[in-house]
């Protein structure tokens, strides 16, 4: 029998066509030419593609069977479901109904978006100026920066790889994300070290699957990046001291698609401290109307003078910045003195201290000051040091005094008796966030002589909250819950809760809670994160928690 006219040939075909759609089997559609510009064609056919290292997955030896209830023979949706299955996918459609490659994303909207990864779906719907009427899908076997590589199969050849530039009329309407190949985190990075200025931390690189060929590190304050801190360890300088700061690692595989994690958020940074490795000395002649100078005091690390403080003998007479100064005639027949008070950013101020070898208009005294009236003096001032913070560590300095003296040491809470808090070292307890310490430190000597200081009241003890959030992923949505509490004290003010898309809200807590509802999110894992402001009592903090979008 001859070949049918063209007439009856038409005819025959789309009653073929019908009939199969009748079927529920998807007809086999035909990508319309690629030669477009931005659309390279890199192998074509399965034995061009072999010689030129690119995979064939095996397709030629399968190709005459049906997958996923598709047409068999060389075309995309058989292909791209014969790919699939290879990943661990069973040979079941996903969905029922027509297997037309444009039905793919409309069937699997709630996994598809427009961001490609390695082993997801590359989908052509049928109004795509370069698909057919049937659409197209293939198989995104690379992603660049400005393009991706795919491997498909077109009825009427093989198999061909092809790199599409996103700017291409080629570029696929979106993708779909059956199961993709993407690096994962299974242990969360920690990071080592104590968060104090001066000090180092480190981030390991917790644990991923695959492992990562390579892993970039960028250390963060306040969800920004620090400018140069792109290694696993991080010293911390002193214009961080109170922030809090993470570490964000990007896991980097060939042909997976980049990973991202982040560490937990490090306590609020304290501030670093110096050691007085030599004390200062006074030079200058002794009289009133001269010019004296301060100086020569040595820190580890290095200070520069944030204060002086000028004494004659036990009273002060000036306080500047500068190291110099004109002895007054009220320091006549007394011993000069100073406090170098060393200063740095993000460092506690360290004080240390001078005496002149001689008192003005006089001879040398010897190296412990004279009392005028011979009773007990305090010859070196006092002072507390240390933070308040509930769990810290306070604790005074009695000072000198010209005798040999036993003292005793009482702490209050805003005035009142703190029972059993009687040494010269106090940890604030629960009891006292939100409240004012004093110390008042007794001092007497053999003849039984007393003298009495009390130092404060300190600033109010504050308290570092515990941020818990607790997500919940939906379809498209993700729930947000979050708790902010303290011992000895229940937080106020906000938190700004933020998904890693760039989504963020800021709530006021009531009763130590807030929450949220994200809607229409795509697919996919999210991180989020919530970051306390923080009171007058309670410190910045900030919690995470991972979930799934569907």
């Amino acid at each position: 029998m001859g070949k049918p006219s063209g007439a009856l040939r038409r005819t025959l075909v789309t009653g073929a066509v019908l009939l199969l759609v009748g079927l529920g089997v998807q007809v086999i559609p035909k990508l319309a030419s690629p030669a477009h510009a931005g659309s390279i064609t890199l192998c074509s056919g399965f034995s061009d593609c072999r010689s030129k290292g690119y995979s064939t997955g095996g397709y030629e030896s399968a190709w005459g069977k049906m997958y996923w209830r598709m047409y068999a023979g060389r075309n995309c949706t058989n292909y791209v479901a014969y790919k699939l299955i290879q990943t661990g996918l069973p040979n079941v459609r996903p969905w029922s109904g027509e297997g037309n490659a444009t039905n793919w994303g409309i069937a699997m909207s709630r996994v598809t978006n427009r961001t490609p990864t390695v082993g997801s779906v590359a989908w052509w719907h049928s109004s795509h100026p370069s698909a057919s009427r049937f659409g197209h899908v293939a198989i995104v076997e690379k992603v660049g920066s400005g393009s991706i590589t795919i491997s498909e199969s077109n009825h009427g050849s093989d198999l061909s790889w092809r790199r599409i530039s996103k700017d291409s009329v080629n570029y696929p309407t979106g993708f779909i994300h059956f199961n993709d190949r993407r690096l994962s985190v299974t242990k969360r990075p920690t990071v080592s070290g104590t968060p104090q200025v001066g000090k180092a931390v480190t981030v390991n690189t917790g644990s991923w699957s695959p492992n990562p060929n390579k892993i970039r590190y960028q250390w963060i304050v306040d969800k920004k990046p620090i400018p140069g801190a792109t290694n696993k360890t991080f010293r911390i300088p002193g214009g961080l001291a109170g922030k809090q700061i993470a570490a964000v690692l990007t896991g980097v595989r060939k042909d997976y698609t980049n990973a991202k994690t982040m560490s937990k958020v490090l306590p609020p940074i304290k501030q670093g401290t110096f050691k007085v490795v030599k004390q200062p000395k006074i030079t200058g002649e002794q009289k009133v109307g001269s010019k004296i100078a301060v100086g020569g005091a040595v820190y580890t690390p290095s200070a520069k003078i944030g204060e002086v403080k000028w004494y004659a003998d036990k009273k002060l007479i000036a306080r500047t910045k500068s190291r110099f100064l004109k002895v007054p005639a009220s320091a006549s027949g007394k011993r000069i003195g100073a406090v170098v008070v060393g200063a740095q950013p993000g460092y506690k101020p360290k004080q240390s201290y001078a005496f002149a070898s001689s008192i003005v208009g006089g001879p040398k005294v010897p190296e412990e000051p004279d009392t005028p009236d011979g009773g007990l003096a305090q010859t070196k001032g006092g002072f507390v040091k240390g933070g308040t913070r509930l769990g810290g560590l306070m604790q005074v300095d009695p000072g000198e005094f010209n005798e040999k003296v036993d003292l005793t040491y009482q702490w209050t809470r805003d005035g009142a008796v703190i029972r059993g808090a009687t040494s010269a070292k106090y940890r604030p307890t629960e009891a006292d966030v939100g409240h004012r310490l004093s110390v008042t430190v007794s001092a007497r000597s053999a003849s039984g002589e007393r003298l009495t200081e009390t130092y404060g009241p300190s600033g109010r003890v504050r308290v570092k909250p515990t941020v818990k959030v607790t997500a919940t992923g939906g379809s498209k949505q993700a729930e947000v819950a979050v708790r902010v509490t303290a011992a000895g004290y229940a937080p106020t003010g906000h938190v700004k809760i933020t998904t890693n898309g760039g989504r963020t809200v800021t709530k006021s807590l009531s009763g130590g809670k807030a929450g949220v509802t994200f809607v229409k999110l795509p697919p996919g894992d999210y991180a989020i994160t919530a970051s306390y402001s923080g009171d007058a009592v309670a410190y910045w903090a900030s919690g995470g928690a991972f979930t799934t979008v569907k």
